[in-house]
């Protein structure tokens, strides 16, 4: 069944409006009409089947048959991305959402190229959270994880401080591997406790930076005996997050 995205502010199961975009590509792609049925979510974890009303030609309006709520996984997985160049983070932000994660956190590090003005913050912020929402439409989840706006990589770290368990993606010969310091880490896991993966950028994070994030608390891990692409460590770190806690 065909899904389509409704605002969680705009949710009125006697009324539901999709936006422009979502009647556009409902009557104008799909070609769906009067009486076709469609998958309906909001992105917090409400779905409905609903019925297709459309009004003066181009309107859509749908009548909700049946409605469901998808309860929240057992731990919040939350992506810590420096922002890699190119559209490379287009890439990251679409499969990040098919593994399930809760939220992406893009940041600019020391040795980050990419250099953004706020409006191109902005707009890029934007892009992802658009590809976010289709990834999410498309693989069938009823959570669109929360792309938040491009931060400094202080300011996140701070905020995984309060987090079960941060894990820093290391090219470090100190580093644990992922496995042994997951398996230590599931008995800190709490109810819907958040787990934070670190990806720095392809020239990795300075030994300052290092250091700070466990001072915060994280703790290296690698990823294997190669060397990744950013891209590549943040995909490969959250697949084996999602096979363990989601």
């Amino acid at each position: 069944m065909h899904r389509c995205f409704v605002s969680p502010e705009t949710w009125d199961v006697s009324d539901l409006r999709p936006a422009p975009d979502e009647n556009h590509h409902l009557l104008r792609v799909l070609r769906l009409g009067d009486g076709d049925r469609v998958g309906v979510f909001d992105g917090c974890g409400r779905e409905a089947v609903a019925e297709i009303a459309v009004q003066s030609g181009s309107e859509v309006v749908l009548k909700v048959v049946s409605e469901v709520s998808t309860a929240p996984a057992e731990a919040r997985i939350v992506l810590v991305q420096a922002v890699p160049k190119g559209r490379r983070m287009d890439l990251v932000i679409e499969k990040a959402t098919e593994l399930g994660v809760s939220s992406v956190w893009p940041i600019v590090t020391e040795r980050v190229v990419v250099r953004l003005d706020e409006s191109k913050r902005r707009d890029r912020v934007e892009r992802w959270r658009r590809i976010a929402r289709n990834a999410a439409r498309q693989c069938g989840l009823a959570r669109i994880p929360d792309v938040l706006p491009v931060s400094g990589y202080g300011d996140a770290v701070t905020r995984c401080s309060s987090f079960d368990v941060v894990l820093l993606g290391s090219l470090s010969p100190d580093a644990s591997p992922i496995r042994s310091v997951i398996e230590k880490a599931k008995t800190r896991i709490s109810d819907e406790g958040r787990v934070a993966l670190l990806i720095g950028p392809e020239g990795d994070l300075t030994s300052d930076e290092i250091r700070l994030a466990e001072e915060r608390g994280a703790v290296q891990v690698n990823l294997g005996t190669r060397v990744l692409r950013t891209e590549t460590a943040a995909l490969y770190g959250l697949s084996v997050l999602a096979y363990e806690f989601l």
